[in-house]
Order: structure tokens, then C-alpha cells, then sequence
């Protein structure tokens, strides 16, 4: 079992035990057959992180975004193919991350205000989510999907991020400023695990 899968196990578990209302609402994860079936006519190299990802649920809203405070709402797999492939509006808005990256990418995140969260997807085990607005400047959220899930896991567990009852994202961070730099210090320290620097340097991007 990868870290990922057993992070996100635990997860799982968290909320069963703490937000059972929550945990209903997770879909069932896709098989991997499912999930390579999704991918045969999409040129791109799926990651082994983001296989584990939709193995685990196709679709969640738990997941906290570092700088809008606001959940990253996992899209469902064929949803994230179609807003990354088949819809023009989107490819107008993401033509610049074309430009800078040159990897191919699955944008397995909502927008929140023009804010785009989107994963690196080029057959690596890891993929960076970095995210973009209308100043065409990319930075880094996360530097893997694991790093996503550790932090998310964290913060739920020593209540640096909170689940109202009835709702199914995290409460909103920017509201409480030590909490959120609480939650920062614990991602960019996951960051750290599987080296920032290095995304840099591979992709040749600018990253905060």
C-alpha cells in the first residue's frame, strides 16, 4: 500500500468516525480498468497518483485550496477529462499554461473566480497541482497529490480545518489568520518532502 492510498484510507476513516454525513457523500472509487478506459483516447500519460486518487472516490469536496481558503472540489473523472480536453472555453483560458508547461496536465479542480487548480500528467508516479488565475502566474499548491492528502489529513485531525455539520468542505481558513498559517507551515512542509525545488527546475516554471 502507497503512502497515498493509506493516507487517504485514514481520511476516510476520519470522517466516518467524526462526519459520517460527510463520509456518505463520498462516491465509490473507480476500478482501474474504469480509469484506463477513460484515458485510451486522451493523449496523456496518466499518474500513478492520480490513479489512487480516483481508485479511492471519483469526486470529493475535502480537499483545502492554500490561498482561496476554499475546498478544491475533485471533480469526477469524466467531468475533469471534458473541462481539460472538449470544452473551448476552457482551452482559451488555458492556453498560456500550455505556453509555460509542456507537459500535458488534467484540470482535476473547480475554478473559484478564475482561479484554476490543475495537476501535472506525464506518466511520473508524482503530479504537482499547481494553480493559475487571470495574472497568468502559476504557483505551486501542492507538489504531489500525497502532499495534498498528508496536509489534509493533518489539519482535519488537529482541527487546523473544520467540517460544519451539514456541509462537505472544509470551513473557510482565511477567517481565522493562525489557523491558516498553521495550515501553511504543515503543506509547505509536506511540500518539502517531495521537493519543490526540484518541480522548479524540471518544469522550468515560475513557482511561489
Amino acid at each position: 500500500m502507497t503512502v497515498l492510498t493509506e493516507t487517504l484510507d485514514r481520511l476516510e476513516y476520519w470522517l466516518w468516525q467524526n462526519h459520517p454525513g460527510v463520509a456518505e457523500l463520498l462516491g465509490p472509487g473507480l476500478t482501474s480498468e474504469e480509469i484506463d478506459n477513460h484515458f485510451k483516447d486522451i493523449p496523456v500519460q496518466i499518474t500513478q497518483e492520480i490513479k489512487e486518487l480516483y481508485q479511492w472516490t471519483n469526486g470529493c469536496m475535502l480537499f483545502p485550496s492554500p490561498w482561496q481558503g476554499e475546498a478544491l472540489g475533485c471533480m469526477p473523472l469524466e467531468k475533469a477529462i471534458q473541462y481539460s480536453y472538449y470544452q473551448p472555453y476552457v482551452a482559451s483560458e488555458l492556453e498560456f499554461i500550455v505556453e509555460k508547461i509542456t507537459v500535458p496536465t488534467l484540470v482535476m479542480f473547480g475554478e473559484f473566480e478564475r482561479w484554476v487548480h490543475f495537476a501535472l500528467c506525464d506518466g511520473n508516479h508524482v503530479s504537482p497541482i499547481l494553480v493559475t488565475t487571470d495574472d497568468y502566474y502559476i504557483r505551486l499548491a501542492y507538489s504531489s497529490i500525497t502532499s495534498m492528502a498528508l496536509t489534509t489529513l493533518e489539519c482535519y485531525e488537529r482541527e487546523i480545518l473544520t467540517i460544519k455539520d451539514g456541509h462537505r468542505r472544509p470551513e473557510v481558513l482565511n477567517e481565522n489568520e493562525t489557523l491558516f498559517k498553521e495550515f501553511n507551515f504543515i503543506r509547505k512542509r509536506n511540500n518539502a518532502i517531495f521537493n519543490s525545488e526540484s518541480i522548479r527546475e524540471q518544469y522550468n516554471i515560475d513557482l511561489e
